[in-house]
């Protein structure tokens, strides 16, 4: 359930004592707990409740919305860049929500508990304050992690696990500690705990990744130097588990196991099958 709290404002219009300007406004985030280093998603839902469009616009260098985000204890965390919003017009009754990942916006690295709300500034020039919405950062378990390159161009990858009430997702954190780089970490999907992942490099220097998202289903992902996803792919066991191996050449395979199609691409097949009299294929789970 989506995290949220609500704020609803009223403000007399300067051109009338009867006109009023009312928006509700609320911060939303999917999680209570994100890994260290990967994104923060939240959101700022709006809805224009009054009899009046209304219009937000960023007007004098100044953003019609800010993002604020605390530490626990009360320090304001700085933005690395500024957030601006696009403007945005409501009709009476209309409904926006703005995404922003407060990672992409401020150095929120320690782990500990932190606090965010927005801060509108409303046509007649007033400021609208949310309540604040919290959410921990969680630093993870590290379960492999290997070294390439040397010098300047040493990489480190890392596979984490971390703990999604009531699940456990599984992410890859790729650093260049010699640039002082750490790329953002990236959520691979749920992982089943007491599995062990395996990984390979092929002669391009992507890594595969083959590892167990739940009982007898396995997911296949291939990410750049960066850690930016290229291929993924589900299995099921079959006759055979699936299994990867690095051949002569250089080149990952994987074999044994049968391939999951996505829901989108299997209810276009089955539309197709069932034309035939065929069976369509397991669907994916995630």
């Amino acid at each position: 359930m989506l995290a949220r709290f609500l704020v609803v404002v009223g403000l007399t219009s300067l051109f009338t004592a009867v006109a009023r300007c009312q928006v509700e406004v609320h911060l939303e985030t999917p999680k209570a707990a994100y890994l260290q280093y990967s994104q923060i998603p939240f959101s700022v839902a709006l809805k224009n409740i009054g009899g009046e469009e209304i219009l937000f616009e960023n007007s004098g260098g100044k953003p019609w919305m800010e993002i604020l985000v605390q530490s626990r204890d009360g320090l304001l965390i700085r933005s690395e860049k500024p957030f601006i919003p696009p403007d945005k017009r409501l009709k009476v009754g209309e409904s926006a929500v703005l995404p922003v990942d407060l990672a992409a916006y401020f150095l929120v690295r320690e782990p500990g508990g932190y606090q965010a709300r927005a801060s509108l500034r409303l046509p007649s020039g007033e400021t609208l304050l949310t309540e604040p919405l919290g959410f921990l950062i969680g630093k993870g378990e590290p379960i492999w992690t290997q070294n390439r390159g040397e010098g300047a161009e040493r990489r480190i990858y890392s596979l984490m696990k971390f703990y999604e009430d009531p699940n456990v997702g599984l992410y890859l954190r790729v650093e260049v500690p010699e640039k002082n780089i750490v790329y953002p970490s990236r959520r691979l999907g749920p992982y089943l705990p007491l599995t062990k992942p395996v990984a390979e490099f092929d002669a391009h220097n992507h890594l595969h990744l083959l590892y167990q998202t739940a009982a007898g289903v396995h997911r296949i992902t291939v990410v750049s130097e960066d850690g930016r996803t290229l291929r993924e792919e589900s299995r099921q066991d079959g006759a055979d588990r699936p299994k990867m191996r690095k051949d002569a050449g250089g080149e990952v395979v994987v074999e044994g196991g049968d391939v999951i199609l996505p829901s989108n691409l299997r209810e276009k097949l089955s539309t197709l099958q069932a034309r035939i009299g065929a069976s369509a294929p397991s669907a994916e789970k995630n």
